[in-house]
């Protein structure tokens, strides 16, 4: 996915959140700057073992990455889970960052039938967004269509909530 991207400070910036019990952010905001050097940091990543606690990478991208966001940028979140189910705390964690204007692709590993299809698209921004392949020998195929069909998005950012007037 980072190969159609132009990676550098004023352009396109990508920060990694890697999750299982708990979440790290694995590759802060601006820690690369050019394509070839956040491919190969990418690469060395290796999947964690554990168990799926979604929401807590939500909170941490809330939280810690988010805040040092531009103000005028286009946020995307890009999900790719081999397990995830339905909870109230993550549906909450999901809504909230849509609601701060990130579009969330959700990517479905379902090979070993731990992917609720229906939470998978519940925290997606809409169901064309979520996307289900058997196995991690597909993510490349899945990786190339999403660049293409959802790499690029008009920034529409959040409506501020109207003022507040006491009347007291």
């Amino acid at each position: 996915m980072i190969g159609g991207y132009n990676i550098s400070p004023n352009c396109v910036r990508v920060a990694v959140i890697s999750y299982s019990d708990n979440a790290v952010v694995s590759i802060p905001w601006n820690r690369y700057n050019d394509r070839n050097s956040l491919q190969q940091a990418v690469r060395q990543l290796r999947q964690l073992g554990g168990g799926s606690n979604l929401t807590s990478a939500f909170t941490l991208l809330n939280n810690t990455v988010l805040p040092g966001k531009r103000s005028n940028a286009a946020l995307i979140a890009v999900v790719v889970t081999d397990q995830i189910q339905s909870s109230q705390p993550l549906t909450s964690a999901a809504n909230s960052l849509k609601s701060q204007g990130v579009t969330i692709i959700a990517v479905g590993i379902t090979r070993q039938g731990r992917v609720d299809g229906n939470t998978l698209n519940a925290i997606s921004t809409n169901n064309n967004y979520a996307v289900s392949v058997g196995d991690y020998s597909q993510l490349a195929g899945v990786v190339s269509r999403v660049t293409q069909q959802w790499g690029c998005f008009v920034v529409t950012p959040p409506t501020p909530a109207p003022p507040t007037v006491d009347r007291t």
